[in-house]
């Protein structure tokens, strides 16, 4: 089995929603698994430079908007390029995510309907009930809607952003192989070719 790919993710990110189900794919194709590990937006701009979207010059929002739209015709990826719900605060789902996997789920069905919901549903995940639903209709326990707000699994948020920091993550998605990184969805040609 080859490396598992390590995958530094925000739920709301529309790159880390273009480059999912590839990343997924691609661990299939060479019989290893992904890690997920969703991280606070917030502490990876904070230590990479970045600058929430909000806040950046209008040439770089106006030209974020040209390529999110390429992309989605290159992939054949739907996306809203304007979601009712976006920003949005993620934290609830983040940490529902990694309820989930500390308790040995695959989550990648659960992460991928989250990001769904704000792309191409209109939904909003910071509500308790669309994230219960995601749950449901992933047929994991509503449960871990609940354990999401316990101690250990914000310890693990924590300690998913802190990691992002030292390995001195710019942006998302971000995978790793090994120690060697790769930045945004269009490197996973990258991804696929160090796995092989």
């Amino acid at each position: 089995m080859s490396e598992p790919i390590i995958h530094y993710f925000f739920v709301q990110s529309p790159w880390s929603f273009f480059g999912f189900r590839r990343a997924v794919d691609i661990t299939k194709k060479h019989n290893t698994t992904i890690i997920h590990k969703p991280c606070r937006a917030a502490d990876v701009w904070e230590h990479g430079g970045g600058v929430p979207l909000a806040k950046r010059p209008k040439p770089r929002q106006d030209y974020r908007l040209v390529e999110l739209k390429r992309w989605s015709e290159f992939l054949g990826i739907p996306i809203n390029l304007h979601p009712k719900f976006f920003p949005v605060d993620e934290a609830l789902a983040a940490r529902t995510i990694i309820a989930a996997q500390e308790d040995g789920k695959d989550v990648s069905q659960l992460t991928e309907t989250l990001m769904g919901d704000i792309w191409l549903r209109e939904r909003d995940i910071a509500d308790p009930a669309i994230v219960r639903e995601a749950l449901i209709s992933c047929g994991l326990s509503p449960e871990y809607l609940e354990n999401a707000d316990l101690p250990e699994t914000t310890a693990t948020y924590d300690s998913n952003s802190q990691s992002a920091r030292d390995h001195n993550i710019f942006g998302v998605p971000t995978y790793f192989i090994g120690n060697e990184m790769f930045w945004g969805q269009d490197r996973l040609d990258f991804v696929d070719r160090a796995l092989g």
